[in-house]
């Protein structure tokens, strides 16, 4: 693929994870209640499940703050409901007043998600070996090399703790705070480029970089969907069977 498909692939998922994100945050705590019937154990329940990923989202925060030189407080992983009333998995205490080191902090946990759901995938299930199977396109292969790959030691462990990554390694909203400042510097110092009649360009060798980290990228957002894609069904079964058994529903809010 061309470096403006990959760009383009990347795009669609990172625009699909967070809609699916949500959809699993909200059925699993779903599910959870469910079985409990009571708020809080619902949530430490949600939070037990997803405490791997809520380690590295943390630390991942942490780290680059460090590295930064970013002075940090308090480091938690235990579960709270913040100001609007959204289970908070965790926190780090960071002060930082540029958008800059603001907008690199938060954008940390994606980047080590996304290594740590490539290393899982490529070291432990060898998933590279299922991608060189769909590029040939032939079925028998690619059927061959899934249930190889199902049979690895060990495969739901992996799978479990891709999921909990995955689910755990996207921005929140206040990981998110600073990228609107960072984005209108960034616009405003290229249309003082353009209109200074600057036109840099980039060396083949940074040219290259960009197109591997991108592609490597795409990978992990590749491995991230198809893992939780293929939790959605049992988590989907359990919670219409539980509901049935117990002859109650969950009621979502989808704003």
């Amino acid at each position: 693929m061309s470096g403006w498909s990959i760009l383009f692939w990347l795009i669609i998922a990172f625009a699909v994870m967070y809609p699916l994100k949500r959809w699993i945050s909200a059925h699993v705590q779903g599910v959870a209640f469910l079985l409990t019937g009571s708020r809080p154990a619902a949530m430490w329940i949600f939070w037990a499940l997803f405490v791997p990923g809520t380690l590295l989202h943390e630390f991942s925060h942490w780290l680059i703050a460090k590295f930064l030189r970013v002075k940090t407080g308090r480091f938690s992983v235990w579960p709270r409901p913040n100001k609007k009333g959204h289970l908070q998995m965790g926190a780090v205490q960071i002060e930082v007043s540029d958008p800059f080191r603001h907008s690199l902090i938060g954008l940390a946990p994606l980047v080590f998600g996304s290594l740590a759901v490539l290393i899982i995938g490529w070291v432990w299930l060898n998933l590279g070996r299922m991608g060189a199977a769909l590029n040939t396109g032939d079925l028998t292969i690619i059927w061959q090399t899934a249930v190889k790959t199902m049979t690895t030691p060990d495969v739901w462990l992996w799978l479990y703790l891709i999921f909990a990554i995955s689910n755990a390694m996207l921005p929140s909203p206040s990981d998110r705070e600073a990228w609107s400042s960072v984005l209108l510097y960034l616009g405003i110092a290229l249309f003082l480029a353009v209109g200074l009649g600057l036109n840099p360009t980039l060396s083949p060798e940074v040219q290259t970089f960009g197109l591997v980290v991108i592609t490597y990228l795409l990978y992990a957002f590749a491995i991230t969907l198809a893992v939780d894609l293929l939790f959605v069904l049992p988590i989907l079964m359990i919670e219409i069977v539980f509901a049935w058994v117990l002859g109650r529903q969950v009621q979502y809010n989808n704003r």
